[in-house]
């Protein structure tokens, strides 16, 4: 099987694991991004997958497994060749795909960490939030759902693309991944709505602050300090 992943989604996935304490070592985050690094120098639209697949140890077990995994599920079984797209990662973000798989580590590793189980594992979700308020070094926002809304505070946003009071942007944890399209958005709001566990514990939900995040602190400045060490 012939599987790549466009270059985009790569990047969208590495600043998801640089939001979140996932299961990669520091050498494995510095090659992915020495992955991406050269394929956008050589303006290359897409990277094999394989490539990505052999930092890792074999038998290993990251969200980007996982999305190979999610990716065969919806592929066509005649297609000669496979390709990751955007679209593929921001339905596996927001899908009870990978909520399962969030809540049985999180259930596993968790207890010690959590004061509010259904803060912690909404957080582990991506979710399309509207821009309410931009400071200095963090912005607040709401994500809005069909009779009601999570208001999310204290996120850190890429400086070098500073958010503007009502866009919306893909959140994960405490950080601003990326502005979506409309049609983006709806792609992740109808994942999210497909989520049974999760319409229930939402609706338990009417504030994360990421200042004050469970029993991490500040855990704004957790994501903004790795984020750091690859973008400006």
């Amino acid at each position: 099987m012939r599987l790549s992943i466009e270059t985009r989604a790569l990047e969208l996935t590495f600043r998801m694991l640089l939001t979140c304490g996932c299961p990669v070592s520091g050498d494995e985050e510095k090659a992915l991004f020495d992955l991406l690094l050269s394929a956008k120098g050589q303006m290359s639209p897409d990277i094999a997958y394989d490539r990505v697949l052999s930092i890792f140890p074999e038998g290993a077990n990251t969200p980007f497994h996982r999305i190979r995994d999610f990716y065969i599920w919806q592929a066509q079984v005649a297609a000669v060749s496979h390709r990751i797209c955007r679209d593929h990662i921001i339905r596996h973000f927001a899908s009870s795909f990978h909520w399962d798989q969030a809540v049985a580590r999180g259930l596993e590793e968790g207890y010690g960490q959590v004061t509010s189980v259904a803060s912690w594992f909404i957080s582990h979700m991506l979710l399309p939030a509207r821009v309410v308020s931009l400071a200095r070094d963090h912005v607040d926002l709401i994500y809005p759902f069909p009779g009601g809304e999570i208001q999310l505070k204290n996120l850190f946003f890429p400086k070098a693309h500073p958010p503007a009071v009502g866009e919306t942007w893909a959140v994960h944890f405490a950080g601003l991944l990326d502005r979506l399209s409309p049609e983006e958005c709806g792609t992740a709001q109808l994942m999210l709505e497909q989520n049974s566990a999760l319409l229930v514990l939402r609706s338990e939900v009417g504030e994360i602050d990421y200042q004050n995040f469970q029993r991490k602190g500040d855990y704004a400045s957790f994501c903004r300090k790795r984020y750091e060490k690859y973008y400006a």
